[in-house]
């Protein structure tokens, strides 16, 4: 079985979230790998890889149809390609982005367990 997710980001948003809330907003959305990595870029690249990271998140919980806590997903990028990491699991994932947008694309092959409530 496999579920699909899909999200698209202004860049824009995102940096208004940032300049607004800096470093709380970057603490609750994204993993300190995460964070790295996006400020590897300088300015306007930065802003394009935090967004993209959150389409990939939002992307994902829309494939398993519920909301997670944005810091227990990680976006990894390795020498081959990107994937969501998510207890211990690798998920597919497509990146892109421009000055203006940010989309991700991530697939889930199989439904992944829900922890108990």
């Amino acid at each position: 079985m496999l579920a699909v997710g899909i999200d698209l980001v202004e860049v824009s948003r995102v940096e208004a979230l940032l300049a607004r809330r800096g470093e709380r907003a970057l603490a609750r959305l994204f993993t300190p790998a995460e964070i790295a990595y996006a400020r590897k870029g300088r300015g306007p690249l930065a802003a394009q890889r935090f967004a993209a990271r959150f389409a990939a998140k939002e992307a994902f919980r829309k494939a398993i149809g519920r909301p997670l806590p944005f810091r227990e997903m990680e976006v990894i990028v390795d020498e081959k390609r990107p994937h969501l990491a998510w207890q211990g699991r690798r998920h597919p994932l497509s990146l892109t982005h421009t000055a203006r947008y940010a989309a991700a694309v991530v697939v889930v092959a199989t439904p992944p367990p829900l922890p108990p409530p």
